[in-house]
C-alpha cells in the first residue's frame, strides 16, 4: 500500500472516529431545537471528541507511529487541535434559546439551553486552557522554556481541558444526559486518562525494572557523540532501521527524556544499541557526560522512517542528511549491510551528507563498511570550509542540490528520497525536490516540530488535507442540525 493510500485512508478513519458522537446523537429522538442551536451543540461533541482523541495522537503509541509514521500522526494531532479549538470557540455564540430561569435550573432541553453558573464557568475554564496549551505549543520553539517544563505544562492542560471539559459537557450538553452518549463521554475520558496514566505511571515503572547500561560515549566529531548502550538480557528490543527511542538518564522519571535516532541495526549476536547525538546544551549536554557504567532507561521503539528503502520498488535511493540527522541514515545503511540483500546492496544510492563546518563531519567509514554496497555515492558539503577543505563548499539550496543530482544521474521520477536533519534544511529540500519534479509520496522526512506557515509542499498538502477534514466535519455537524 502507498504511502498516500495509506494516509487518505487512515485520515478517513480519523474522521470516523471524530464524528462518533454525532452518530449517537443522530440515534437519539429528542424534540427538535432552532438549527443554529443544533449545530451548536454538533460543532461541541465534535471539537471535545478531538481533544479527547488527541491523548492517543501524542506520538507515544507505538503500533500506530510505526504503521503511519511519527510525521502522520504528530501532524495531525497538531492541526485538528486547531480545528477543535475553532469549533469549541464558535459554539457558545451560536444558541437562540435563552437559559433557564434559575428557578428551573437543569439540563437543557428543547426551550432552554442548559447553562447553570457550574456549565458557564467549566466551559470557560477549558476554552482557556486550550487557548494556553495550543498557544504555548506554537510557540515553544521561539520562547526560552524548557523541553521539560512545556511538556509538563502540556500534560496538565491536556488534564485539565479533559476533566473541565467532561464536567461542562455532563452538565451543559443537552445529548450528554442520555445513557449512550453519556457512557460514551465517561468511556473517552477514561481512555484519555489511560494513555497519561500507562506514558507517565506504567511506562516509567516498567522502564526501572529494565535498566540499560553505558557501554562507551565517544566524541566522533565536534559536538557530536557516540553513545552506545547495552540492554537487560530480559528486555531486549526490537526495532527497525531509521527508527528512534526516548532516552532517560539515572532515573526512569516520565517527564526527563528526550527522543534521538537510532544509528546501528537490529542484530540478534548483540544486545548494544548506539545513538549519534549532538551536544546543543541541556538534556544532550548531559548525555555528552556520561560515564561507563551508568544507567540509562530507554522507551522504543517508535516511527517508522526509512523502511521505503528497504523496497524493491525503488531501484534509486536518496539520502540526504543535515549534522546530526546522518544517524538514521548509518541505522539504515548498517542493516542493508546485515541483511545482505543482493537486490538491495546493488541499488544505486546516493547519500548526500551536508555540514557547517569540517569538524563536524563524521566519518561514515568508521560506522558502515561502505566497501559492501556496489553502487553507493557519498557527496559531502560544508557550507563554512577551511582552506584545506577538498569537498564540496556551500550550503543545499535549490541549485547545489540540482547540480548534485544532475551530476550523479538521479531520476527524479522513480528514486526514492530520505530526508533527516534541522527542520529548515528538511523544509527546503522537500520544496526543491517539488519543484524538480519529484512526487511528493517518494520523499520521506520526520522532524518533530511543525512550522505549517512554511510553503513547502508537504506542509501545503498538510493544510489542505486538514481543511477538507475540518470542511467535512463541519458539513456533518450542519446536516445533524437539519435533521
Amino acid at each position: 500500500m502507498t504511502t498516500n493510500v495509506l494516509s487518505f485512508i487512515s485520515l478517513l478513519i480519523y474522521l470516523s472516529l471524530v464524528l462518533l458522537p454525532l452518530g449517537i446523537s443522530m440515534g437519539i429522538n429528542l424534540p427538535n431545537r432552532p438549527w443554529l442551536d443544533e449545530l451548536s451543540s454538533s460543532l461541541a461533541m465534535i471539537g471535545f471528541n478531538i481533544v479527547l482523541i488527541e491523548f492517543w495522537l501524542s506520538g507515544r503509541v507505538k503500533l500506530l507511529s510505526k504503521i503511519l509514521g511519527i510525521d502522520w500522526v504528530l501532524q495531525v494531532h497538531q492541526l485538528f487541535a486547531r480545528t477543535a479549538l475553532v469549533f469549541l470557540l464558535v459554539h457558545p455564540f451560536m444558541y437562540t434559546l435563552p437559559s433557564q430561569p434559575v428557578w428551573m435550573m437543569g439540563a437543557a432541553q428543547q426551550n432552554f439551553i442548559g447553562l447553570t453558573l457550574t456549565s458557564g464557568l467549566t466551559g470557560m475554564l477549558s476554552l482557556f486552557a486550550l487557548i494556553f496549551l495550543i498557544g504555548l505549543a506554537l510557540t515553544r520553539k521561539s520562547s526560552e522554556i524548557s523541553y521539560e517544563a512545556w511538556r509538563l505544562s502540556h500534560m496538565i492542560l491536556a488534564l485539565t481541558i479533559a476533566t473541565v471539559g467532561f464536567i461542562h459537557t455532563i452538565d451543559a450538553g443537552r445529548f450528554a444526559q442520555e445513557f449512550w452518549m453519556k457512557a460514551y463521554w465517561q468511556l473517552m475520558l477514561g481512555l484519555a486518562f489511560l494513555s497519561l496514566f500507562w506514558t507517565y505511571v506504567v511506562k516509567p515503572l516498567i522502564q526501572n525494572k529494565n535498566v540499560h547500561e553505558v557501554i562507551s560515549i565517544t566524541q566522533v566529531s565536534m559536538r557530536i557523540w557516540e553513545l552506545v548502550i547495552k540492554q537487560p538480557a530480559t528486555k531486549k528490543m526490537n526495532y527497525q532501521a531509521g527508527q528512534f527511542a526516548w532516552l532517560k538518564i539515572g532515573s526512569s522519571s516520565p517527564l526527563s527524556e528526550n527522543p534521538f535516532s537510532i544509528a546501528s541495526c537490529s542484530n540478534k549476536n548483540s544486545s548494544d544499541i548506539r545513538f549519534l547525538i549532538k551536544d546543543v546544551g541541556g538534556f544532550t549536554h548531559q548525555i555528552s557526560q556520561l560515564q561507563v557504567g551508568q544507567k540509562v532507561f530507554m522507551d522504543g521503539p517508535y516511527g517508522n522512517f526509512g523502511t521505503e528503502a528497504f523496497s524493491a520498488e525503488h531501484n534509486q535511493l536518496v539520502m540526504i542528511a543535515g549534522g546530526v540527522g546522518i544517524a538514521p541514515m548509518v541505522s539504515i545503511l548498517r542493516q542493508m549491510e546485515r541483511d545482505q540483500d543482493a537486490k538491495i546492496l546493488a541499488k544505486k544510492i546516493l547519500l548526500i551528507y551536508g555540514n557547517r563546518v569540517a569538524e563536524q563531519v563524521i566519518d561514515l567509514k568508521d560506522m558502515v563498511h561502505l566497501e559492501a554496497f556496489r553502487n553507493l555515492e557519498v557527496v559531502q558539503l560544508v557550507s563554512e570550509p577551511s582552506n584545506d577543505w577538498q569537498g564540496l563548499k556551500g550550503v543545499l539550496d535549490s541549485t547545489t542540490l540540482e547540480k548534485i543530482l544532475s551530476s550523479h544521474q538521479i531520476n527524479l521520477k522513480v528514486s526514492q528520497f530520505l530526508i533527516c536533519g534541522p527542520a529548515e534544511m528538511i523544509d527546503s529540500v522537500e520544496t526543491s525536490l517539488d519543484q524538480f519534479g519529484a512526487p511528493l509520496a517518494n520523499i520521506a522526512s520526520e522532524k518533530f516540530q511543525y512550522d505549517f506557515g512554511k510553503r513547502n509542499p508537504k506542509n501545503k498538502r498538510c493544510v489542505i488535507s486538514t481543511i477538507l477534514g475540518s470542511a467535512t466535519l463541519l458539513a456533518a455537524a450542519i446536516y445533524a442540525a437539519l435533521h
